[in-house]
């Protein structure tokens, strides 16, 4: 019996999507038996080849992978007639859903079939058994059992994790409300422009490097040179406005101090990528090669920051666009367990309150963030909005979500000359500030 027509439009619109979004084969747990046709199968295993391989899936690289092949498959035209009939990437999880019922009603199919070909009283118990194992099949074959799950709980019991279980950030009381940064989490840092976001990521990187945590930073806005410079003048106190001209800002001091930096800087796992226009798939392949190279080690991402990562995929809205990336972002840190760090811009609408601290509707798109980030931080500085503000250099943390803590505000002082952020010492602050 021929397949249904829909199954086939269906099977060729995760194909297309694929195509068009490449993204979505890290996502996808199909295999190539879930695909009717010998020439769907042979497409769905060139990607597998090129994803494996970390090849971009397009179509030239599939028509190179597929080599011989590429004719019995219909050529180009068929590869370009896949992509082309894709007017959304949005539904892709339902094409999937078919896909899977439409394997199974095939097997149930083939095993009726033999029965009736050679009908016995065993059969019949024995199709009744293979008919319940099709129909509780589970999409993912990785699942924990919960026996599994319940004995990785109970040997967590006896874990020895120190003050905090997860990656520091450096400031301490910060730590002590969420325990670190936790792998599988998607963390959020957000304000509005002049509050300290890129400061304060990369002071928590620096801190996470520093403890022997394998950094991976992306920086899409900022120079890889700009970065190394911040991160200098935050490790030996240098002041940041003296790299606008060295040579004739900086004393014999601060030379010396840049050269210390830069020893204490060459210990550390600690990564740069600055190439614009980065993906969530480009985003993944790096980080699958850090976890190669340092399989036995903490890992924490930092991205900076949202509205510069290149969005694939054809969406109908911004919101539902800016969800599939933080959707994404959130299944690479379960996938690879580790923590991922998302900076994010404020909407406007802070401005015109009174009391301009944030809050989560004030993320843009906010219901996507929200729903997707497991921890948001939101920075927020008194002294830039009141000139006489009793908080002069201090900045507050507001734990604005925490999916498995409490919420609230913590503060650390901001030290901009060096972009710098410290544990508060009340006493410290109010001699700087004078």
């Amino acid at each position: 019996m021929s397949e249904d027509r829909s199954v086939i439009e269906a099977e060729q619109a995760v194909l297309g999507s694929i195509l068009f979004d490449n993204q979505l084969m890290d996502q996808c747990w199909l295999t190539q038996d879930h695909f009717s046709i010998a020439t769907h199968k042979a497409i769905f295993l060139g990607f597998e080849t090129l994803n494996l391989k970390e090849s971009p899936i397009d179509p030239v690289t599939l028509s190179r992978q597929l080599g011989d092949q590429l004719q019995q498959i219909g050529g180009i035209d068929y590869i370009a007639q896949l992509v082309n009939g894709i007017a959304t990437t949005a539904n892709f999880e339902f094409y999937e859903r078919i896909l899977n019922d439409a394997r199974k009603l095939r097997e149930a199919r083939a095993k009726a079939n033999r029965f009736v070909n050679n009908p016995s009283t065993e059969g019949i118990e024995e199709l009744a058994k293979s008919l319940d194992e099709i129909t509780d099949q589970q999409v993912m074959d990785d699942e924990l059992s919960d026996r599994e799950s319940m004995m990785n709980i109970y040997d967590s019991l006896f874990e020895k994790r120190g003050d905090i279980s997860g990656v520091t950030t450096g400031i301490t009381d910060l730590d002590s409300m969420t325990s670190g940064l936790q792998n599988d989490d998607l963390i959020i840092v957000a304000g509005r422009p002049s509050m300290g976001k890129t400061a304060f990521v990369l002071n928590v990187a620096k801190s996470a490097a520093a403890a022997d945590v394998v950094v991976d930073l992306f920086s899409l806005e900022m120079p890889k040179t700009k970065i190394q410079q911040r991160l200098l003048s935050a490790i030996g106190n240098i002041d940041a406005g003296k790299w606008r001209n060295p040579e004739r800002y900086m004393n014999a001091g601060d030379v010396e101090s840049v050269i210390q930096s830069m020893g204490i800087y060459e210990h550390w796992t600690l990564s740069i990528h600055d190439r614009p226009a980065q993906t969530v798939a480009s985003i993944r392949a790096t980080i699958r090669k850090s976890l190669k190279k340092h399989p036995d080690k903490k890992h924490l991402v930092v991205i900076d920051y949202l509205s510069f990562i290149k969005i694939t995929g054809k969406y109908e809205r911004r919101d539902l666009a800016i969800g599939a990336v933080t959707s994404g972002l959130k299944q690479l840190a379960r996938r690879y367990h580790l923590p991922i760090i998302l900076v994010c811009q404020l909407s406007r609408g802070v401005e015109a309150r009174q009391d301009k601290r944030p809050m989560l509707s004030d993320l843009r798109e906010s219901g996507n963030i929200e729903q997707d980030a497991d921890l948001i931080l939101f920075l927020y500085r008194d002294d830039y909005y009141n000139r006489e503000s009793e908080k002069q250099n201090i900045v507050e943390i507001i734990i604005g979500k925490q999916r498995n803590g409490p919420v609230g505000t913590v503060e650390a002082a901001f030290i901009k000359e060096y972009a710098k952020f410290v544990n508060l010492d009340r006493k410290a602050v109010a001699a700087y500030a004078q």
